[in-house]
């Protein structure tokens, strides 16, 4: 059996080493083929969100980086294993930037999976799936968000079998052992992993007075250009109407600044209201946005913060907006280990709907998400969390579910037209069977 396995910790966690050490023997034991990838000695960049590993080079990322080294390796593998400490929840987001990349191994038109919207295979076969999460200690909540992660990345994957593996603390070798046998030997026999809830995301019931200021933090790749922008900038402006200064911040081009990163640290300290936007990348947050969430919880453990808010507002593809119910669920206990107060979080379904216009020049499709926007901006502003009519007006879908289908598939094909790719959006560049 071919194992690949995506490493995600960090150099000094030991906790980590030890977990790897004792799988690698496990599955030398059992002889299974194993290749691994130690992601912090990777080179690879974050997923530029321009979808053209679906368009322009069908099948494969456009950036020649060791991420095609590993989609390559995990549709010729038997098993894919992923090895990260459980962080708020989710991924490291040094699994995560490799995770992201993974798109390129399905293709980009719709189907229906477990009775929603999901995206089409791109290969016959895929491997089986199993996710081996650490922490220091017991944590039901983050382990139920861990897992229900797992479980949807499953189904994107199409994983004929799942499996899920949670070490807390540093347990003894033989304890170890015995749990990475139980793992691999779930996935051998096919062992189906039953369905797990997602945890109710804690409300913001914290009654405060009206933020003096609020920034808005765009965790999107593109920018001013992209919907998550276009559903900040409108919360902002309905914000500053009711007189609360308001700066927007692009997120991406701080991770790589030294300076701009220390500056803008320095700045959320001040900040009474932070909202943070981000599209639905792989089930949940996009790694830079991640690894901004570990910086800033790290900043925050070594500085004396008021407990200021936080709001989270995502987008994604799919017209059905629950897909985004993981990475909420990942802000929301981000939030609670910060020292933040979760305000509460929107999600929009269809974001492609948007694409990055102004909402208050967008026709009637829209109005629900001004509708709901409005609703929370007037809530927040009295330092109130976004209300759950909110929540609801801004999940409601503005056009039929087939009918989004199909206009996604019209507009795939557009777009691979243009680069004369129209004949090839199923082209399996690592296909080697």
């Amino acid at each position: 059996m071919q194992v690949v396995v995506l490493d995600g910790s960090a150099a000094e966690d030991e906790v980590g080493q030890q977990i790897r050490q004792t799988l690698l023997d496990r599955c030398a034991v059992q002889g299974y083929t194993v290749q691994t990838f130690t992601l912090r000695s990777c080179k690879i960049g974050n997923c530029a969100g321009d979808f053209f590993c679906w368009v322009r080079s069908p099948g494969q990322c456009m950036v020649a980086d060791d991420n095609r080294t590993i989609a390559a390796a995990i549709v010729a593998a038997d098993v894919m294993v992923y090895l990260t400490p459980i962080t708020f929840g989710g991924y490291s987001s040094l699994l995560k930037q490799a995770v992201d990349h993974q798109i390129q191994n399905i293709a980009p038109f719709f189907t229906t999976l477990n009775g929603e919207t999901h995206h089409k295979r791109r290969y016959e076969r895929y491997p089986s799936f199993l996710a081996i999460g650490w922490q220091a200690t017991p944590n039901p909540h983050t382990e139920a968000i861990f897992r229900h992660l797992v479980w949807r990345n499953s189904l994107n994957f199409y994983a004929p079998t799942t499996y899920c593996a949670i070490v807390t603390g540093m347990p003894p070798e033989s304890e170890l052992a015995v749990q990475m046998d139980a793992a691999l030997t779930a996935i051998t026999r096919g062992t189906t992993m039953m369905v797990p809830p997602l945890p109710t995301l804690p409300a913001g019931v914290i009654q405060h007075s009206p933020p003096r200021n609020a920034l808005l933090l765009v965790g999107s790749p593109r920018m001013r250009k992209s919907t998550s922008y276009s559903l900040g900038e409108y919360l902002m402006q309905h914000l500053a109407a009711r007189g609360i200064a308001t700066e927007t911040v692009l997120l991406y081009p701080t991770l790589n600044n030294p300076l701009k990163l220390q500056a803008l640290l320095a700045q959320l300290d001040a900040t009474d209201l932070i909202v943070l936007v981000f599209p639905l990348y792989i089930d949940t947050l996009p790694a830079p946005v991640i690894r901004w969430l570990e910086l800033l919880a790290a900043h925050r453990r070594n500085h004396q913060v008021a407990s200021n808010r936080l709001v989270a507002i995502g987008n994604c593809g799919f017209p059905e907006a629950h897909h985004l119910d993981n990475a909420l669920a990942i802000c929301a206990e981000f939030a609670h280990t910060a020292g933040f107060t979760w305000q509460g979080g929107l999600a929009l379904g269809g974001g492609e709907m948007v694409h990055g216009e102004p909402l208050a020049t967008m026709d009637g499709r829209v109005m629900a998400i001004r509708l709901a926007l409005t609703m929370a901006a007037e809530a927040l502003a009295q330092g109130q969390p976004i209300p759950l009519l909110a929540q609801r007006r801004m999940r409601q879908r503005a056009i039929p579910v087939w009918l989004y289908r199909l206009m996604g598939s019209i507009g795939w094909r557009t777009q691979a037209r243009r680069w004369g790719m129209q004949r090839q959006l199923y082209r399996r560049p690592y296909r080697t069977k």
